[in-house]
């Protein structure tokens, strides 16, 4: 049997674990989590003085009824052996359950490794990449019947009708969530959230009624660390007979991307909303690898 040193994580280890969220494909931001307060506690594991695994649990403000984990192993070595001594160190510590951790659907080594230690799958998120210029001459005629296509920036001076977009927003995410509830924030908070410094307000757009005082459907759009692309954020509707309408913003933003100079259009698809799941299935993205959240209770 290899011999695995457990040990706690420290600063130096940090060149080490690069390269490791590197082989396995994750993102760099688990670094900065690494350096933060809301970390709880982080383990190394070693072979021969060569770090092969870690993992680190932390907790987050947005969403602070769950803990958040994540174990990084080293697939050219036996994850279920590293895995194994990672995680009894982890549940030797005292934090709120349930433990909520991702992993791609590729690791299915460490997916069998979680869902034989209790953890199982709550929610599935597909992650396309669209390329736009390849999309427009394929699009149908966008109808919206009474309804009237708005953007974030022409509602924003609009105090009642911003309101209700940022409550209809607020009951979308909360009814998408509820396996890993979000916190109880104020309307200013959640303002604050539509309003993101990244979120392209002139390229956000909302159906509202054919009186302007209601809104019915909405999707955002955001600027991305890669100069080629833009992002969907998120979308939902006043409820399922508006719901067709999401896609046809989706349309209507696929040519905003490619009028406005950008290659790409990406996004992020949970299987637990509707919303999302209508865009998935009417907007022909390519094929993409799955992230997959699991909890253990």
């Amino acid at each position: 049997m290899m011999q695995i040193a457990i040990k706690e994580y420290e600063s130096k280890d940090e060149d080490q674990v690069k390269k490791l969220i590197k082989i396995c494909f994750e993102e760099n931001y688990l670094l900065s989590i690494l350096k933060s307060p809301k970390l709880i506690k982080a383990f190394s594991a070693y072979h021969k003085n060569k770090l092969i695994g870690v993992a680190f649990a932390w907790k987050s403000d947005f969403h602070p009824y769950c803990t958040y984990f994540r174990l990084l192993v080293n697939p050219f070595y036996n994850t279920k052996e590293i895995a194994g001594n990672l995680l009894l160190k982890m549940e030797q510590l005292e934090f709120d359950y349930p433990v909520q951790t991702s992993i791609w659907e590729t690791n299915v080594g460490l997916k069998y490794f979680y869902e034989q230690n209790g953890f199982r799958t709550i929610r599935k998120t597909y992650m396309p990449k669209l390329e736009v210029s390849n999309m427009t001459d394929f699009m149908p005629e966008i109808y919206s019947g009474s309804y009237s296509l708005k953007t974030l920036a022409d509602i924003m001076s609009d105090h009642q009708l911003m309101e209700k977009l940022i409550l209809l927003v607020k009951k979308v995410y909360e009814q998408t969530h509820l396996a890993n509830p979000v916190a109880e924030m104020s309307l200013d908070s959640w303002r604050s959230l539509v309003l993101a410094d990244d979120v392209i307000t002139d390229g956000s757009y909302i159906y509202v009624n054919a009186d302007h005082n209601e809104i019915m459907a909405y999707s955002f759009l955001h600027e991305s660390e890669d100069t080629e692309t833009l992002e969907l954020g998120w979308c939902g509707s006043v409820d399922n007979k508006r719901i067709s309408l999401i896609p046809q913003l989706v349309m209507q933003q696929i040519a905003y991307t490619n009028n406005h100079g950008y290659k790409y259009m990406e996004g992020e698809f949970d299987t637990t909303s509707e919303y999302a799941m209508k865009v998935l299935r009417n907007i022909p993205f390519p094929p993409t690898a799955l992230l997959i959240t699991l909890q253990k209770s």
